[in-house]
């Protein structure tokens, strides 16, 4: 029997938004790697999770948007274009499900 996190995880992947497909960008499991990622065209949300001092756990989400300087150098800013709004929305609502799924299946263990 599937966990519920493998559940949601698999029914929000490849959902497209507005036309646009919604992927997981690969994550490191390196420390202070992010727990994880979702990313529509150059808009990404990433998922970092942290503990406090008290020892809770906690999530951070921070949304960026990459694009090709006039140098040819890659850059990331948090300043989105109209057009970028919906697609922050759907990948800030996806970052929510992950991290309710997250707290769910830790109430379980």
């Amino acid at each position: 029997m599937r966990e519920y996190s493998e559940v949601v995880a698999s029914a929000a992947i490849g959902q497209q938004a507005g036309g646009t497909i919604i992927s997981e960008a690969p994550v490191g499991i390196l420390p202070n790697s992010p727990e994880k990622r979702f990313k529509i065209g150059g808009i990404t949300a990433t998922i970092w999770k942290g503990l406090s001092i008290k020892g809770e756990t906690y999530y951070n989400v921070q949304v960026g948007k990459n694009y090709k300087a006039k140098d040819g150098t890659w850059k990331t800013t948090h300043s989105l274009k109209e057009t970028d709004i919906h697609k922050a929305m759907v990948l800030l609502q996806k970052s929510y499900e992950y991290v309710l799924v997250q707290q769910h299946n830790a109430v379980l263990n």
